[in-house]
């Protein structure tokens, strides 16, 4: 079958571990349409600031098919805000006689693929990524349940090798802008204290609750705590690296606070600071399998002309579907954590948040229960 459609594919903002999954679904569809598929390295840039672009339609892309990683690259480029940036945009359109943008990203790549649509009549579809779960009207995100797992993995051997073993307290610090969906995967692993960006928290509260936690732990704790977390009276360190969609960051928040537990608590204290390793490495199953299927989604919406449209997951009754929404939906801010997500007082995810990380990882049980027995069994008094 041949067709003289011409699509590009691009990826912006940050890394999530199901991009190349996103890719290979939307590069195999679109070659069994016959059409002609374009690959723009570095996201937006590609298209408004003399970046590059590939001809895929017959590169050997088998490779990426479960591997984490951008094989395509990415950036934080603003259309909106690069120099020129319309222009050169609608000139590279019509050099490359494109006639479809597929743009897989965040809330930033989606927003800004909603105004070009809007604003410009650019036909251009978008299908979600990003690890920190923070898109409205969809399930999850892809690369959400990757990065959940490995955080969950990650403070369950920290707490039941080093922190045991060391008799410490671990602060493992965890990217999720301003929503706390991952850092609150750190329960999961068995954390003792989680501490999401959605609220301000008392800095003598948490050194109560680490001193009470270390006691009832047999002299160990680890703490999950958002690099944008709100501690009265301890700063991370501002990122003057401020991108184009006016993002401001900070990190190592958890620098602050091992200084004031090891100060005031007098407890030997370490921080683990992950940061874009989530991002990075093998998927899970559940991102593999949703990254092939919303890139040949977002080739059945090109078919069917849903420009202006994104895919998102919605799962009801116990199963998974995909469905359409307008682009102008992730001009509305994004998805954060309320009170029946998370318990400000216990410092803990509510049974609702594990219910559904449950659907996400299934039944995987990250804590070794007959381990915890026999540490407990030698260090009876």
């Amino acid at each position: 079958m041949t067709n003289n459609k011409t699509i590009l594919l691009l990826t912006s903002g940050g890394l999530a571990p199901a991009l190349n999954a996103t890719l290979y679904g939307a590069i195999k569809a679109a070659r069994k349409k016959g059409y002609k598929v374009l690959g723009g390295v570095n996201g937006w840039n590609s298209l408004v600031e003399n970046g590059k672009i590939v001809n895929l339609t017959k590169i050997n892309i088998e490779s990426i098919k479960n591997r984490g990683g951008n094989f395509l690259r990415s950036s934080r480029t603003n259309p909106f805000k690069a120099k020129n940036g319309l222009n050169n945009l609608k000139s590279t359109i019509k050099k490359y006689k494109i006639n479809t943008i597929i743009a897989i990203g965040g809330d930033d790549t989606l927003s800004a693929a909603a105004k070009l649509y809007k604003q410009e009549k650019i036909p251009v579809i978008g299908l979600p990524k990003t690890i920190d779960n923070d898109l409205p009207k969809t399930y999850f995100s892809p690369g959400f349940p990757s990065a959940a797992y490995y955080i969950a993995k990650l403070v369950s051997e920290t707490k039941e090798d080093s922190a045991y073993a060391l008799s410490r307290v671990f602060i493992i610090e965890i990217m999720g802008a301003k929503s706390g969906w991952l850092t609150c995967s750190a329960a999961l692993g068995g954390a003792d204290i989680v501490i999401p960006p959605e609220w301000e928290f008392n800095l003598e509260t948490i050194l109560n609750k680490i001193k009470k936690k270390y006691k009832q732990n047999n002299n160990l704790c680890v703490i999950g705590l958002s690099k944008e977390a709100k501690i009265k009276g301890l700063a991370g360190i501002a990122d003057k690296q401020i991108d184009f969609f006016n993002n401001k960051r900070k990190e190592f928040v958890s620098l602050s606070l091992q200084k004031k537990i090891q100060s005031k608590l007098g407890l030997n204290t370490k921080t683990i600071v992950p940061m874009s390793y989530l991002q990075s490495g093998e998927p899970i199953n559940l991102d593999k399998k949703f990254g092939f299927s919303l890139g040949k989604k977002g080739i059945e919406m090109v078919t069917t002309k849903k420009y202006g449209q994104t895919a998102i997951i919605d799962y009801k009754n116990g199963k998974f579907n995909l469905k359409e929404v307008k682009l102008s939906e992730f001009l509305n801010g994004t998805k954060k954590m309320n009170n029946t997500w998370f318990n400000k007082k216990t410092m803990q995810p509510t049974d609702k948040y594990f219910k559904y990380l449950k659907t996400l990882i299934g039944d995987f049980d990250f804590i070794d229960k007959d381990y915890n027995r026999l540490q407990k069994l030698v260090n009876k008094k």
